[in-house]
């Protein structure tokens, strides 16, 4: 059976969004970048700085002097979130596997789908109507046979556009293309490929698909024969679905905003013993730590930290907690929410040690830190969270 397989992706989804919460900036020029240090980076730029001279990875301070009459929007990963999940949920009415590859952009293999559809062309200019009409948010779709060739054919036009190679013409599709134009070539490994292309005079990917393959394999070495498929759209790489890694989190919102150091670590040091709590109920250990801090002004910062070994314990995974803290909390600004997050789950499987390595006083304080725990286990889920607290002495 034929694949069908459908690129749908909202480009600069975070641009279009800060335009969605202010209309003023449709036509300005517009970046998303962190706005409290100069030497940020652009993370996405509007068409309209593009034309000033503006490029993704430009610094902020040298974006400015170019632009003088550029907007600067701060990151708001919430949103961003928020709006992928939405982009989902008109996805999954119609496609039965799907690929996330950036936020509000995917990859649909709507392979065997048409009875019940129509056309994968058909379908993804449903699918962009619907997201259009719901959140006001204009996508770009491409269709074709593989990944690859619905892709790139994304990338070549406007928004609210749609672009469908028929099977048998992706040779023909990708000839006068530019090898930069594929995705994922713009990774620093591929640096040296180009370079190499460049040298060599192959400009489009037709003239790499002319080339003789043991020829290429000279020149480019191991990247040869892949680079060779992509040019004659060749891609047999399947969709496949995003995998769903357990975790555990807890999110603690300070009303009112809060900036003192030693209350954030006692709401925090509150979240770790219900999350390690959780843990031990669930009978299962915890391999990696992360913690998000929302500031006042939206801006967020996740750090994160591995666990070794894996634990469901306090007294390992607190002084981990305050290191990242530490770490992330470096602006005297208030914050608005904390989430503290255990990664990395596996089942209760505790090596003990025949010949114990850590000194007689240190083992005698994990082993009643581990009893206490356990004892308020059994408090706390008869009495309730507020039965008793852990305190800090001054």
């Amino acid at each position: 059976m034929d694949r069908q397989i459908v690129c749908f992706a909202i480009p600069s989804l975070e641009i279009a969004l800060a335009r969605l919460s202010q209309p003023l900036l449709r036509t300005r020029p517009l970046a998303i970048a962190t706005i409290d240090t100069p030497r940020a980076l652009l993370r996405e730029i509007s068409t309209e700085a593009e034309q000033d001279g503006l490029h993704v990875g430009m610094t902020l301070d040298r974006a400015r002097r170019l632009c003088p009459s550029l907007h600067v929007h701060p990151p708001n990963p919430r949103q961003v979130a928020t709006a992928n999940h939405s982009i989902l949920g008109v996805i999954q009415r119609y496609a039965p596997t799907w690929e996330p590859f950036l936020p509000g952009s995917l990859l649909m293999d709507l392979t065997g789908t048409t009875r019940l559809f129509g056309s994968a062309c058909d379908v993804a200019a449903t699918i962009q109507a619907e997201v259009l009409t719901q959140f006001h948010l204009e996508g770009v779709a491409g269709v074709g046979s593989n990944k690859l060739v619905a892709q790139t054919a994304a990338t070549l036009v406007e928004p609210s556009e749609l672009y469908d190679v028929r099977l048998g013409s992706e040779r023909f599709f990708m000839s006068p293309l530019s090898i930069r134009a594929l995705p994922g070539v713009h990774r620093p490994c591929m640096r040296t490929v180009l370079k190499r292309l460049d040298d060599l005079n192959l400009r489009s990917l037709g003239d790499v698909a002319d080339s003789p393959l043991d020829a290429l394999e000279v020149a480019l070495g191991n990247y040869a024969g892949q680079l060779s498929r992509w040019a004659q759209g060749i891609d047999p790489t399947p969709v496949l679905p995003p995998v769903a890694h357990p975790v555990l989190n807890d999110t603690v919102t300070l009303n009112p905003d809060e900036v003192d150091d030693a209350r954030l670590q006692g709401r925090l040091a509150d979240s770790l013993q219900r999350l390690c709590r959780t843990l031990r109920s669930q009978h299962r250990m915890c391999g990696g730590l992360s913690l998000t801090l929302r500031y006042s002004d939206q801006r967020e910062v996740t750090t994160k930290a591995r666990v070794i070994p894996e634990t469901c314990w306090e007294i390992d995974l607190s002084g981990l907690l305050r290191g990242i803290f530490q770490r992330a909390f470096r602006r005297r600004i208030r914050l608005r929410m904390m989430t503290v997050t255990l990664t990395d789950l596996t089942g209760f499987a505790e090596q003990g040690s025949l010949f114990e390595e850590r000194p007689p006083e240190e083992q005698w304080a994990r082993t009643r830190s581990r009893r206490l725990a356990v004892a308020l286990d059994h408090l706390h889920q008869r009495f309730g969270e507020q039965a008793i607290r852990y305190g800090r002495t001054q």
